[in-house]
């Protein structure tokens, strides 16, 4: 933060604040922060219209923002306020600028009106790349408005290149990419206009979308989908499935490309158990990413997907091997952005193995790239926990063995007759309060203390259990 917008702010100078927060937004419109705290000083001056035209900006630039439940709650109790047409002028677009929706389709006439009818108010045309369905999924969204259709659009075991072929049909600036089993938030409905606006003059742009899943009644977001860029500006999709977006005449982890999520977000059922099953998806996609590792094998990606899919197929051997591969890759590509993927992927592995040490490992490894990574902070406590357990129960092993050794244990080297009689069953104790276990703790401190009243250590423990 601008040290002098934060001291503004401190001190309660939010006229001030505000201006120099407009001066910054000015030169820099894609800070979340600065909206975000603009949207702030808004508040604290009763400009509630105004300060949620700065938040909305600040949670599109920011999709996974903590903050927006409460302050959706504050603008409900804040007064309107008056027009501040400085802020209209600094969330007003340099140009207008058109976007197309694309959706591949085959045999979807479950989904494609759902889908279809959710982007009519939000793009400029929509272009259907169908390959032969044969369930009348053209006919249900051919006379559309909006809507234009290429039919049979040849597949041949690659996404990029049926997603390629539909780029010059589209007359947009922008392509926004749909799969037929989506559909948008009707709260998104404005934003997909508004976020081409705002990149228009970025040059190579991916956007990342939010992939709501809904899988047997849970929900689960993915914020890293990249799906929309400017059309004409040396972009297109690689890869057979999972494919990217990335410069034509450029590597897969270009990083001159600007990434960035934004808040659109699309419903997506395609997860659901049934439907995988029924579309076979798995199968399929374990058949194109073998084939892709076989004709770029030193991508860290297709080893990423392949191995993912090979996990949720139930491969847990294979899984591991192409994990193992992809983590041997990352050293050569040190702009790929998944490695965290990797070693979550392989700590859940090591987990089910009950490999703590190896899952502690790559845990720990996750957390130095990425240090608030919310996954590898909650998998690192499991294995510790589980490590713990485990060593809890070898202690106790031994603890007890102690004791037992005592009745055949005949070394030179004399024996400390207190183990036998107190210092393991003390140990024994103090595992089963390190366990939780406070009743049964109690009730062994307490039996000690009986046979050896003088033994003040018991006396503190019990002590402090009260």
């Amino acid at each position: 933060m601008n040290e002098a917008i934060r001291l503004a702010m401190q001190e309660g100078q939010y006229a001030k604040a505000e201006k120099l927060l407009l001066e910054q937004l000015a030169v820099n419109p894609l800070s979340a922060q600065g909206w975000v705290q603009l949207g702030e000083v808004l508040l604290q001056q009763n400009c509630g219209d105004a300060a949620r035209l700065a938040f909305d900006r600040g949670w599109l630039l920011d999709p996974m923002a903590q903050w927006v439940p409460s302050v959706q709650q504050l603008l409900a109790k804040a007064p309107v306020g008056p027009a501040r047409p400085e802020i209209q002028r600094l969330l007003a677009p340099k140009r207008s600028v058109t976007v197309a929706a694309a959706i591949m389709t085959r045999n979807e006439a479950r989904c494609i009106e759902r889908c279809v009818f959710s982007l009519l108010h939000a793009v400029d045309e929509i272009l259907i790349i169908d390959s032969s369905s044969t369930d009348g999924t053209v006919q249900l969204v051919a006379h559309l408005p909006k809507v234009k259709v290429i039919t049979s659009a040849a597949q041949n075991d690659d996404f990029a290149a049926k997603r390629n072929q539909a780029l010059p049909h589209l007359n947009s600036d922008w392509v926004l990419w749909v799969d037929a089993d989506e559909w948008l938030f009707e709260e998104d409905v404005q934003a997909v206009r508004q976020v081409a606006e705002m990149f228009d003059s970025r040059g190579q742009v991916v956007l990342n979308i939010c992939q709501v899943n809904y899988v047997q009644g849970k929900v689960k977001p993915d914020f890293g989908i990249p799906r929309m860029f400017p059309l004409g500006r040396g972009l297109h999709y690689y890869g057979r499935v999972h494919e990217q977006v990335v410069p034509e005449d450029g590597e897969m982890y270009e990083t001159s490309v600007m990434r960035r999520p934004v808040r659109i977000r699309l419903h997506h059922d395609g997860y659901e158990p049934n439907i995988v099953q029924s579309r076979s998806k798995i199968n399929r996609n374990l058949r194109l990413l073998e084939m892709m590792v076989a004709e770029d094998p030193s991508n860290p990606g297709w080893f990423l997907y392949y191995g993912r899919e090979s996990l949720a197929a139930g491969d847990r051997e294979k899984a591991k091997m192409l994990l193992l591969e992809a983590e041997r890759l990352v050293s050569s590509k040190p702009s790929f952005g998944r490695h965290a993927d990797i070693l979550m992927l392989l700590g859940k592995i090591y987990l089910s193995e009950s490999k703590y040490e190896e899952a502690i490992e790559v845990c720990s490894h996750a957390l130095k790239l990425q240090p608030n990574y919310p996954d590898a902070s909650y998998h690192l406590a499991r294995a510790q926990m589980k490590q713990a357990a485990e060593l809890l129960q070898k202690a106790e092993r031994n603890l007890v063995g102690a004791k037992v050794s005592f009745q055949t244990y005949r070394g030179i080297v004399a024996a400390d007759e207190s183990i036998k009689e107190w210092r393991a069953d003390l140990a024994l104790a103090d595992l089963t309060a390190i366990s939780g276990k406070n009743a049964a703790a109690r009730a062994k401190y307490e039996s000690l203390l009986a046979r050896y009243p003088e033994l003040t250590a018991v006396r503190e423990r019990l002590a402090r259990m009260e």
